[in-house]
């Protein structure tokens, strides 16, 4: 006499779910940008309930939730990388031309301290002599 043959347990695989909210990287709240998707447009759409800032992308039907996040966090990164390149840019003209400008102002600063002094010496009293003045 044998044994019955036992079942083997089924052992179900367990499927992580994508996350459709994330942490919103303008305002640093957590949990608060969420992920919807057009399929009839072919776009999704990521904003900030706090914030209120927001992306949109176009999509295929392999698109997830991760993958617009991580476009709109790369997006931004591009976006800061150009703007510091032309700050940067911005600041070496602004370094050639500094010196010309500084030259520039130092000029027109001494001519209106001349003007101003002409002035001045325009302004006297006609009915004052010069050593009425001093007094």
């Amino acid at each position: 006499m044998g044994r019955r043959k036992s079942k083997a347990k089924v052992v179900k695989k367990i499927r992580r779910k994508t996350a459709t909210v994330f942490d919103c990287p303008f305002c640093n709240h957590r949990q608060s940008c969420e992920v919807k998707f057009d399929y009839k447009a072919q776009t999704a759409a990521i904003r900030c309930r706090i914030c209120t800032e927001h992306f949109q992308m176009k999509i295929n039907n392999l698109t997830e939730p991760i993958d617009v996040y991580s476009e709109w966090i790369d997006e931004t990164e591009k976006v800061n990388r150009e703007e510091e390149e032309y700050a940067r840019e911005r600041e070496s003209i602004d370094k050639a031309l500094g010196n010309d400008q500084d030259l520039q102002s130092e000029n027109k600063n001494n001519a209106k301290e001349d003007d101003n002094q002409k002035d001045g010496e325009d302004q006297r009293n006609p009915y004052l002599s010069d050593s009425d003045e001093g007094h």
